[in-house]
């Protein structure tokens, strides 16, 4: 019974904290309204800009937003000490840089433990720790991530925290060889046997989520035929969607297709109870010139619809996973003007660099 009130006063303290955040932020016009009242909604927390708030100040945004989960770049003790008692979920990151150190030397994990978890996990809690970012594709880093999370999970395992604080690596789109239809999804050969089967073992065998950063934008981008409004969750099922050929199940989204690809292939290689985890997705709010989907509005449009389709009650899941949530982390809170690269690279953000809003 105790438990059952501590969920029924959780469900009211949601509640509550979703019609306060109605009049947080706007995206596009006053119609727009971007709100996150559910646990299954992170937001990625980058700090690649020159006029960027505090971390108590990212914090306190992301507390009116009613976010219970948030993903960073690294295992700052500044970051990590300002979502001290807060009920805030943090997923924390080994930057690329350290994965040699960590792989070779299983005492850097137990400095890393020391260092950036001990202090601080009572207070704060940490959910996971991911091994480098996007790092399956690079032939230096490949071949040793595996020993790089064997040994941090066993230096945590050391500490008692490895049932508290799971160890993963966030994977990209480009892991796929094939993405269409979701039911032939295959990952690329040159890593598929050597480096994702024994990552998938481990994460199996710590149940642990198999990470990825997923964005449609970039397939929409990529790809000429897909409408836009598939992309952007606004398609009328009845006039368009896309239906598998081999399962005849039916996709009304491109998230949801992305999504199932990746089931697919993980379930190809016999894992079929790993859960899958979107470390990373949105839309650009601006672009270059000739960029015309790269706007505040479609930015506007593709996370609410987004946050609107993961939330829904039943959950709903994706067709090749009925009812199993998709725990996805929106990138990200702050537009970050020091990243290289296209326009697109320093417009992904919720809030402008310097904290206010977009409107």
């Amino acid at each position: 019974m105790a438990m059952e009130r501590d969920q029924a006063s959780e469900k009211s303290s949601s509640l509550s904290l979703f019609f306060l955040i109605l009049s947080v932020l706007f995206l596009g016009s006053s119609s727009r309204l971007l709100t996150f009242p559910d646990p299954k909604i992170g937001i990625n927390y980058g700090r690649l800009g020159s006029n960027l708030p505090s971390p108590e100040v990212a914090m306190k945004l992301i507390s009116s937003l009613a976010i219970k989960n948030v993903k960073t770049f690294d295992m700052d003790p500044l970051v990590i000490r300002a979502f001290a008692n807060t009920n805030i979920s943090l997923s924390l990151c080994i930057p690329n840089g350290d994965i040699y150190s960590l792989a070779s030397d299983p005492t850097k994990a137990d400095c890393i433990v020391k260092e950036g978890i001990l202090p601080f996990y009572r207070e704060t809690y940490i959910s996971s720790i991911a091994v480098g970012n996007e790092v399956t594709m690079l032939p230096e880093f490949a071949p040793v991530l595996l020993n790089a999370m064997e040994n941090l999970y066993r230096s945590l395992k050391k500490f008692r925290l490895h049932q508290k604080i799971k160890v993963s690596t966030p994977h990209s789109l480009a892991v796929l060889a094939i993405r269409f239809p979701p039911s032939d999804a295959l990952f690329q050969e040159s890593i598929a046997e050597p480096v994702l089967r024994p990552v998938l073992r481990f994460l199996s065998r710590t149940n642990s989520p198999f990470m990825v950063n997923l964005y449609p934008y970039l397939t929409f981008k990529e790809i000429p035929y897909i409408p836009l409004d598939f992309a952007l969750f606004l398609g009328n099922p009845q006039n368009f969607n896309f239906t598998d050929p081999k399962t005849g199940l039916v996709y009304t989204n491109l998230f949801d297709l992305l999504v199932d690809a990746l089931n697919s292939a993980v379930f190809s290689l016999g894992f079929h109870k790993v859960p899958l985890v979107v470390t990373e997705t949105g839309w650009p709010s601006e672009g270059d010139a000739d960029d015309n989907a790269a706007s505040l509005q479609n930015a506007a449009i593709f996370n609410q619809r987004l946050v609107n389709h993961l939330t829904q009650y039943p959950i709903k899941g994706t067709p090749l996973r009925p009812g199993v949530p998709v725990l996805t982390f929106l990138f990200s809170l702050f537009d970050e003007d020091l990243k290289p690269g296209a326009t697109t690279e320093k417009h992904w953000g919720i809030f402008y660099a310097n904290g206010t809003k977009k409107s």
